[in-house]
């Protein structure tokens, strides 16, 4: 982030971020966890598909459902590329962001927005950051639209966020982690089948990363 953009952020719109209701395992809130098992698949895990097909599987597609409020989501960012180096081309990793109670979609939004135009990972990290960081309430448009002029893409975040087709996106995403109960985030999804939070790894993002490597090369393997 460009200095003078962040001490605007600063001085005009920090405040607080809304709190969240998504279960946190960093503030003790672990809910009481119930285990699956599948033959041959190793690992922490509830299971919420067929697992016909998985053991043996040649990809791994891992969809994670996440928050921008997040400070596990935040994390993983850093974590998952652990996950990225070691499976390289076997490892589909799909991002679905959602928010919680008085939250607004606008981060969501901005997303599916910069995806694409081609700067999701870095506008990512950019929300991440401004909300950790700087404590600036991200869930507001104004910040949105500030940052996006840093990667010249103003113009487009503002049409994106009137695009009926971006509002669906989203509403598809909140759909889809209310179909496999994302309650907590991150919430990952493996091969349509396997769910894996950190609660259900031992309550946090590096034994989650762990869980995850441990269950992917189950997979993985013939």
């Amino acid at each position: 982030m460009r200095y003078a953009t962040a001490f605007i952020l600063c001085i005009l719109l920090a405040f607080p971020t809304p709190g969240t209701v998504a279960i946190s395992a960093e503030k003790g809130q672990r809910p009481e966890v119930k285990l699956d098992q599948v033959p041959g698949i190793e690992g922490k895990y509830q299971l919420v598909g067929k697992a016909d097909g998985l053991k043996g599987a040649r990809q791994i597609e891992m969809v994670e459902f996440f928050n921008y409020s997040c400070g596990h989501c935040y994390k993983f960012l850093q974590t998952s590329e652990r996950l990225h180096k070691k499976y390289k081309g076997k490892l589909l990793h799909k991002k679905s962001p959602i928010y919680w109670g008085q939250q607004t979609p606008y981060p969501a939004m901005a997303f599916y927005i910069s995806d694409e135009q081609g700067v999701e990972k870095k506008f990512t990290q950019e929300l991440f950051d401004t909300n950790f960081q700087l404590n600036v309430n991200i869930f507001q448009p104004r910040v949105i639209k500030l940052l996006a002029r840093d990667y010249g893409i103003e113009q487009e975040m503002m049409q994106g966020m009137q695009s009926p087709a971006i509002k669906t996106k989203v509403q598809n995403s909140l759909a889809l982690a209310q179909q496999y109960k994302a309650n907590e985030t991150p919430t990952v999804i493996i091969n349509k089948t396997l769910r894996v939070t950190p609660s259900i790894s031992g309550g946090s993002v590096d034994l989650m990363t762990d869980n995850l490597e441990v269950i992917f090369d189950s997979i993985l393997k013939p």
